[in-house]
């Protein structure tokens, strides 16, 4: 007698034996004892899930001597040629075979016929997405108002090519696929009742092979049985697969930066005959979950990660020092090289440089990182209180290190503008409007610099001053909406009320009759061009020092942008 695959022996006979999709078992043995099972039933889902096997168990369940029950015997003669498949009334057809108008005419004719053995005559078609158009035209009157002694039931991988017109018409069940410990508990059934000896490890590795479907998991299993293996290597050995703990040290090393281990671990599965462009997806998919056991928190990341608790914990003490920057970079990095891998022409030297980009991860600050030394570089400026008094680059760079590291609290993000002193008493304006434009200049060196430049201020009472502004870019700042409301907010902060600044062009009349004008800051320096007075800003310059950067170019307020020819933009 031949072999009978497992695939083909653990087929499910009742619902009970359907694993994993009791939401459309307990609807499908509800409906048959109302008896309000609808006429066309469309069973959509991933490949090896039960869709044809409840297709059969409904059949056999309608056509049952002893029924409709919710339960078939599969003692009686009905029941059991319909598991051989040999009932005349109940007909399997596979839709890519026959996707043809004919076929479909051939089925109009035949399903007015009364059954021959049966209560009912049943049509199974499998990948009914494969039908062309106009079979699936040639179906609607049929689908719509069928015999009563007869049944469609429609089982495809791909309902969105299902035409609206025949979805409309059917009853949909969606099947699931099923969870990874699921499935392998399915697996150590088997694997007991057929006396393999395989360990749950194994299991777990076949189950998480084939992605949720009973079918891939049984054939996988099959294998492993031919090849005689009864331990986790061996399992691996058979499918060519690479093992988790292979697995976790690759990525280990990749987030090290260990070149060496890298690539003699890739030689290393390349020997073994795997299959490069699949390990790729499979870092891929161990970085992801690596991320989100970094990311959220231990009870919730079980649920996104499909992984015995056991594991879980060991990857999380394991990959303890790497960050969730790093993980996350590696994955895009990974992501963008998939379809480059897939196509090379040699893809053990593209999956070579695409792992050694990954292993100088830690030669890149991640932008939390870059934040913080921003943050750090701001507040050093601001504690030192005048511009000419920043510290040289290497300074303030060691000093933007030791801040952004050693007090993480200390460099929190925060919007500058909302960094407001303590309110002060009633001041005096005119007394008082050099130490303001210095406060200005503490909360925001550029707008500060440019209050600065202007050449004079008129106090029309204590509550409202004009400033007038040079036609440059300075003035141009300061006339923007969201500096002035800026300067207005600090005023009202520096003198103990609101004081209403308004910025106005030094062509307009500022001689007005009992005016005295009071000379403001002193006036910008000589021989400087708008484009040197942006660039040559104290801050900026040590901003491109600190990140090693040049300036590509400078747009001003008025729209016109000029180019740094010197550093080759």
């Amino acid at each position: 007698m031949s072999y009978l695959v497992l695939a083909r022996k653990w087929r499910p006979q009742t619902f009970e034996d359907v694993i994993g999709q009791g939401h459309v078992t307990r609807t499908l043995q509800n409906a048959l004892k109302s008896d309000r099972v609808a006429h066309a039933l469309l069973f959509s889902g991933p490949r090896g899930v039960g869709k044809t096997s409840v297709a059969r168990i409904l059949s056999k369940a309608l056509n049952c001597e002893k029924g409709p029950a919710p339960v078939p015997c599969n003692q009686c003669s009905i029941c059991r040629q319909i598991t051989s498949g040999h009932n005349v009334d109940v007909n399997e057809i596979d839709g890519a075979s026959n996707r043809g108008i004919d076929e479909i005419r051939q089925l109009r004719e035949d399903i007015r016929f009364q059954p021959a053995q049966c209560r009912f005559r049943i049509y199974i078609i499998d990948e009914v997405h494969m039908l062309t158009k106009e079979a699936f035209n040639a179906l609607l009157k049929t689908l719509e108002e069928p015999p009563p002694h007869a049944y469609l039931f429609f089982a495809t991988t791909e309902p969105r090519k299902i035409p609206a017109t025949i979805h409309s018409r059917c009853q949909h069940f969606e099947f699931r696929r099923l969870p990874e410990e699921r499935l392998a508990d399915h697996l150590d059934h088997i694997v007991e009742k057929e006396g393999l000896g395989i360990p749950r490890k194994a299991t777990l590795l076949l189950a998480r092979e084939a992605e949720g479907s009973v079918r891939d998991s049984l054939s996988l299993l099959d294998q492993v049985a031919a090849f005689g293996a009864a331990s986790y290597e061996e399992v691996c050995e058979a499918l060519g697969l690479i093992g988790a703990d292979t697995m976790e040290a690759l990525a280990l090393s990749i987030l090290n930066g260990d070149v060496f281990a890298v690539l003699s671990t890739l030689d290393r599965i390349y020997r073994m005959g795997s299959d490069l462009p699949r390990l790729a997806g499979d870092l891929l998919k161990f970085f992801r979950d690596l991320a989100v056991l970094k990311k959220i928190r231990p009870g919730d990341a079980e649920a996104l990660v499909d992984m015995d608790p056991k594991r879980l914990a060991d990857l999380r003490d394991r990959f303890r020092d790497s960050s969730f920057h790093q993980v996350l970079q590696a994955m895009q990095i990974l992501s963008s090289a998939m379809e480059e891998i897939y196509r090379s022409m040699d893809p053990r030297m593209t999956l070579e440089v695409v792992l050694m980009r990954l292993c100088t991860l830690k030669e890149f600050s991640g932008l939390d990182e870059l934040l913080q030394k921003v943050e750090a570089l701001l507040k050093v400026y601001q504690e030192s209180g005048q511009a000419e008094n920043i510290p040289s680059s290497r300074v303030l760079s060691q000093k933007a290190e030791k801040i952004s590291h050693d007090k993480p609290d200390a460099v929190a993000p925060v919007r500058l503008e909302t960094l407001k002193p303590a309110p002060a008493k009633e001041v005096s304006i005119k007394d008082s409007w050099k130490e303001f434009v210095e406060k200005v200049k503490r909360q925001r060196p550029s707008v500060g610099s440019a209050l600065e430049t202007c050449s004079e201020f008129k106090v029309l009472d204590e509550s409202s001053v004009e400033v007038f502004c040079r036609p440059d870019l300075p003035g141009e700042m300061l006339r923007d909406r969201e500096n002035a409301g800026l300067i207005n907010r600090l005023a009202r902060d520096f003198f103990g009320r609101r004081v209403e600044i308004k910025f106005k062009s030094e062509l307009q009349d500022r001689k007005a009759p009992g005016a005295s004008p009071s000379r403001g800051a002193a006036a910008a320096p000589k021989g400087k061009s708008r484009h040197d007075q942006l660039v040559n800003n104290p801050l900026v310059q040590e901003t491109l020092n600190l990140f090693q950067a040049r300036i590509s170019g400078v747009t001003l307020y008025n729209n016109r942008r000029y180019k740094n020819k010197k550093q080759g933009a």
